[in-house]
Protein backbone atom coordinates (compact mmCIF):
# COMPACT_ATOMS: atom_id res chain seq x y z
CA UNK A 1 0.00 0.00 0.00
CA UNK A 2 1.29 3.47 -0.88
CA UNK A 3 2.10 5.51 2.21
CA UNK A 4 0.19 8.77 2.40
CA UNK A 5 0.65 10.71 5.61
CA UNK A 6 0.24 14.36 4.56
CA UNK A 7 -1.78 16.25 1.99
CA UNK A 8 -2.41 19.91 1.12
CA UNK A 9 -5.58 21.11 -0.60
CA UNK A 10 -6.30 24.61 -1.93
CA UNK A 11 -9.60 26.51 -2.24
CA UNK A 12 -10.61 30.04 -3.22
CA UNK A 13 -14.34 30.07 -2.34
CA UNK A 14 -16.34 29.45 0.84
CA UNK A 15 -18.89 27.27 -0.94
CA UNK A 16 -16.15 24.95 -2.19
CA UNK A 17 -14.72 24.64 1.32
CA UNK A 18 -18.14 23.93 2.80
CA UNK A 19 -18.84 21.27 0.19
CA UNK A 20 -15.48 19.65 0.89
CA UNK A 21 -16.08 19.67 4.65
CA UNK A 22 -19.54 18.16 4.27
CA UNK A 23 -18.42 15.47 1.85
CA UNK A 24 -15.28 14.41 3.65
CA UNK A 25 -16.00 14.90 7.33
CA UNK A 26 -19.74 14.51 7.83
CA UNK A 27 -19.47 10.70 8.05
CA UNK A 28 -16.02 10.60 9.67
CA UNK A 29 -16.29 13.49 12.08
CA UNK A 30 -15.24 11.44 15.11
CA UNK A 31 -12.00 10.49 13.36
CA UNK A 32 -10.75 14.08 13.02
CA UNK A 33 -9.89 17.17 15.02
CA UNK A 34 -9.33 20.58 13.44
CA UNK A 35 -7.31 23.75 13.95
CA UNK A 36 -7.65 27.04 12.10
CA UNK A 37 -4.71 29.40 11.56
CA UNK A 38 -4.52 32.82 9.90
CA UNK A 39 -1.36 31.98 7.94
CA UNK A 40 -0.73 28.83 5.98
CA UNK A 41 3.03 29.01 6.56
CA UNK A 42 2.71 28.76 10.35
CA UNK A 43 3.76 25.44 11.86
CA UNK A 44 1.62 23.70 14.47
CA UNK A 45 3.69 24.78 17.47
CA UNK A 46 2.75 25.39 21.08
CA UNK A 47 3.10 28.69 22.94
CA UNK A 48 5.82 27.16 25.13
CA UNK A 49 7.75 26.16 22.01
CA UNK A 50 7.55 29.74 20.72
CA UNK A 51 8.49 31.19 24.13
CA UNK A 52 11.68 29.10 24.27
CA UNK A 53 12.64 29.93 20.68
CA UNK A 54 12.10 33.66 21.22
CA UNK A 55 14.08 33.58 24.47
CA UNK A 56 17.01 31.93 22.72
CA UNK A 57 16.93 34.51 19.93
CA UNK A 58 17.16 37.31 22.48
CA UNK A 59 20.14 35.88 24.32
CA UNK A 60 18.76 33.46 26.90
CA UNK A 61 21.23 30.72 27.79
CA UNK A 62 20.67 27.32 26.21
CA UNK A 63 19.84 25.08 29.14
CA UNK A 64 18.32 21.61 29.12
CA UNK A 65 14.68 21.72 28.06
CA UNK A 66 13.31 19.15 30.51
CA UNK A 67 14.27 20.89 33.78
CA UNK A 68 13.21 24.26 32.33
CA UNK A 69 9.72 22.95 31.50
CA UNK A 70 9.41 21.28 34.91
CA UNK A 71 10.41 24.52 36.66
CA UNK A 72 7.95 26.52 34.53
CA UNK A 73 5.07 24.26 35.55
CA UNK A 74 6.15 24.19 39.20
CA UNK A 75 6.20 27.99 39.24
CA UNK A 76 2.65 28.05 37.89
CA UNK A 77 1.50 25.58 40.56
CA UNK A 78 3.02 27.82 43.24
CA UNK A 79 1.51 31.01 41.87
CA UNK A 80 -2.05 29.64 41.70
CA UNK A 81 -2.15 28.34 45.27
CA UNK A 82 -5.22 29.71 47.00
CA UNK A 83 -6.71 30.89 43.69
CA UNK A 84 -8.67 27.80 42.71
CA UNK A 85 -11.43 28.14 45.30
CA UNK A 86 -12.01 26.14 48.44
CA UNK A 87 -10.99 22.46 48.53
CA UNK A 88 -9.71 22.38 44.91
CA UNK A 89 -9.48 18.90 43.42
CA UNK A 90 -6.15 17.25 42.74
CA UNK A 91 -5.00 17.57 39.16
CA UNK A 92 -2.62 15.68 36.89
CA UNK A 93 0.27 17.40 35.11
CA UNK A 94 -1.74 17.67 31.89
CA UNK A 95 -4.70 19.13 33.81
CA UNK A 96 -2.42 21.83 35.20
CA UNK A 97 -1.19 22.55 31.68
CA UNK A 98 -4.80 22.71 30.43
CA UNK A 99 -5.76 25.12 33.22
CA UNK A 100 -2.76 27.28 32.41
CA UNK A 101 -3.58 27.21 28.69
CA UNK A 102 -7.03 28.59 29.47
CA UNK A 103 -5.56 31.52 31.38
CA UNK A 104 -2.70 32.40 29.05
CA UNK A 105 0.21 30.33 30.38
CA UNK A 106 2.78 29.25 27.79
CA UNK A 107 2.23 25.49 27.61
CA UNK A 108 3.19 22.49 25.44
CA UNK A 109 -0.48 22.09 24.47
CA UNK A 110 -2.07 23.08 21.17
CA UNK A 111 -5.79 23.86 20.86
CA UNK A 112 -8.00 21.84 18.49
CA UNK A 113 -11.74 21.51 17.93
CA UNK A 114 -14.03 18.70 16.84
CA UNK A 115 -15.74 21.08 14.39
CA UNK A 116 -14.16 22.04 11.05
CA UNK A 117 -16.37 25.14 10.96
CA UNK A 118 -15.18 26.41 14.32
CA UNK A 119 -11.63 25.89 13.05
CA UNK A 120 -12.57 27.83 9.90
CA UNK A 121 -13.80 30.68 12.10
CA UNK A 122 -10.48 30.91 13.92
CA UNK A 123 -8.65 30.87 10.59
CA UNK A 124 -10.57 33.96 9.43
CA UNK A 125 -11.25 35.79 12.71
CA UNK A 126 -8.14 37.98 12.68
CA UNK A 127 -7.91 40.88 10.24
CA UNK A 128 -4.80 40.62 8.07
CA UNK A 129 -3.34 43.77 6.52
CA UNK A 130 -2.30 42.16 3.25
CA UNK A 131 -4.78 42.49 0.36
CA UNK A 132 -4.53 38.73 -0.11
CA UNK A 133 -3.94 36.08 2.49
CA UNK A 134 -3.74 32.30 2.77
CA UNK A 135 -5.73 31.04 5.74
CA UNK A 136 -5.72 27.37 6.57
CA UNK A 137 -7.53 24.65 8.49
CA UNK A 138 -5.54 21.63 9.64
CA UNK A 139 -7.31 18.26 9.97
CA UNK A 140 -5.64 15.66 12.19
CA UNK A 141 -6.73 12.04 11.79
CA UNK A 142 -7.05 10.57 15.30
CA UNK A 143 -7.27 7.02 13.98
CA UNK A 144 -4.07 7.57 12.04
CA UNK A 145 -2.30 9.05 15.05
CA UNK A 146 -3.34 6.05 17.12
CA UNK A 147 -1.74 3.77 14.53
CA UNK A 148 1.48 5.78 14.51
CA UNK A 149 1.63 5.87 18.33
CA UNK A 150 1.22 2.09 18.49
CA UNK A 151 4.60 1.75 16.77
CA UNK A 152 6.49 4.16 19.04
CA UNK A 153 8.03 2.49 22.09
CA UNK A 154 8.93 5.60 24.09
CA UNK A 155 5.80 7.11 25.64
CA UNK A 156 7.44 10.55 25.80
CA UNK A 157 7.73 10.62 22.00
CA UNK A 158 4.06 9.93 21.30
CA UNK A 159 1.46 12.50 20.27
CA UNK A 160 -1.04 12.71 23.10
CA UNK A 161 -4.62 13.99 23.07
CA UNK A 162 -5.54 15.90 26.23
CA UNK A 163 -9.23 16.30 27.02
CA UNK A 164 -9.55 18.56 30.08
CA UNK A 165 -12.28 18.58 32.67
CA UNK A 166 -15.02 20.66 31.03
CA UNK A 167 -17.59 21.18 33.79
CA UNK A 168 -16.01 24.49 34.81
CA UNK A 169 -14.69 25.53 31.40
CA UNK A 170 -17.49 26.93 29.25
CA UNK A 171 -15.09 27.86 26.46
CA UNK A 172 -13.94 24.29 25.97
CA UNK A 173 -17.57 23.19 25.75
CA UNK A 174 -18.52 25.97 23.32
CA UNK A 175 -15.51 25.32 21.10
CA UNK A 176 -15.84 21.51 21.18
CA UNK A 177 -12.25 21.73 22.29
CA UNK A 178 -9.33 19.49 23.18
CA UNK A 179 -5.55 19.68 23.06
CA UNK A 180 -2.60 17.86 21.55
CA UNK A 181 0.76 17.45 23.23
CA UNK A 182 4.04 16.52 21.54
CA UNK A 183 7.65 16.83 22.78
CA UNK A 184 8.17 20.51 23.65
CA UNK A 185 10.43 21.63 20.82
CA UNK A 186 8.47 19.71 18.18
CA UNK A 187 5.59 20.88 16.00
CA UNK A 188 2.62 18.61 15.33
CA UNK A 189 3.28 18.71 11.59
CA UNK A 190 6.97 18.02 12.24
CA UNK A 191 6.04 15.09 14.47
CA UNK A 192 3.83 13.66 11.74
CA UNK A 193 6.63 14.04 9.20
CA UNK A 194 9.20 12.41 11.49
CA UNK A 195 7.12 9.42 12.53
CA UNK A 196 4.39 8.89 9.96
CA UNK A 197 6.60 8.93 6.88
CA UNK A 198 8.17 5.62 7.89
CA UNK A 199 5.42 4.05 10.00
CA UNK A 200 2.02 5.08 8.72
CA UNK A 201 0.32 2.77 6.22
CA UNK A 202 -3.32 3.81 6.20
CA UNK A 203 -5.11 5.07 3.11
CA UNK A 204 -6.24 8.27 4.84
CA UNK A 205 -3.82 11.12 5.42
CA UNK A 206 -2.70 11.46 9.02
CA UNK A 207 -2.63 15.25 8.58
CA UNK A 208 -4.36 17.47 6.02
CA UNK A 209 -3.73 21.16 5.38
CA UNK A 210 -6.72 22.90 3.81
CA UNK A 211 -5.61 26.27 2.42
CA UNK A 212 -8.13 29.00 1.59
CA UNK A 213 -6.77 31.81 -0.59
CA UNK A 214 -8.63 35.09 -0.69
CA UNK A 215 -8.91 38.76 0.16
CA UNK A 216 -10.87 40.72 2.77
CA UNK A 217 -14.04 40.20 0.76
CA UNK A 218 -13.76 36.44 1.21
CA UNK A 219 -13.12 36.91 4.93
CA UNK A 220 -16.34 38.90 5.31
CA UNK A 221 -18.26 36.28 3.32
CA UNK A 222 -16.92 33.41 5.44
CA UNK A 223 -17.64 35.16 8.74
CA UNK A 224 -21.14 36.07 7.56
CA UNK A 225 -21.97 32.47 6.67
CA UNK A 226 -20.50 31.19 9.94
CA UNK A 227 -22.54 33.67 11.93
CA UNK A 228 -25.66 32.26 10.27
CA UNK A 229 -24.48 28.92 11.69
CA UNK A 230 -24.23 30.64 15.12
CA UNK A 231 -20.44 30.43 15.03
CA UNK A 232 -19.12 33.78 16.27
CA UNK A 233 -17.01 35.17 19.10
CA UNK A 234 -19.94 35.57 21.49
CA UNK A 235 -20.87 31.89 21.22
CA UNK A 236 -17.33 30.47 21.03
CA UNK A 237 -16.25 32.62 24.00
CA UNK A 238 -19.46 32.72 26.13
CA UNK A 239 -18.24 35.46 28.45
CA UNK A 240 -17.63 39.22 28.53
CA UNK A 241 -14.49 38.93 26.42
CA UNK A 242 -16.40 37.05 23.72
CA UNK A 243 -19.11 39.70 23.67
CA UNK A 244 -16.50 42.43 23.28
CA UNK A 245 -14.66 40.59 20.51
CA UNK A 246 -17.93 40.04 18.65
CA UNK A 247 -18.75 43.76 18.81
CA UNK A 248 -15.28 44.64 17.54
CA UNK A 249 -15.52 42.33 14.54
CA UNK A 250 -18.97 43.70 13.66
CA UNK A 251 -17.60 47.24 13.91
CA UNK A 252 -15.09 46.54 11.14
CA UNK A 253 -17.87 47.17 8.61
CA UNK A 254 -18.82 50.54 10.08
CA UNK A 255 -18.63 53.31 7.48
CA UNK A 256 -17.37 56.65 8.77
Amino acid sequence: MVMKYFEELNFTAFEAVRQYFDERFSHQNEDYVFRGQARKEWDLVSTLNRLIRNARRTGAKHSAIEPFVEKHLDRFKTEIKGRRGENPPKMSEDEYWALGQHYGLATPLLDWTNSPYIALFFAFASLEEEPESYRCVWALNKRGIKEINSRINNEENKLKFVIPETENNKRIISQSGLFTKVPVMSSVNGWVEDYASSQYNDYESALSKIVIEGNRGLRKEVLKHLELMNIKFSTIFPDLQGASMYCNIKAENYEI
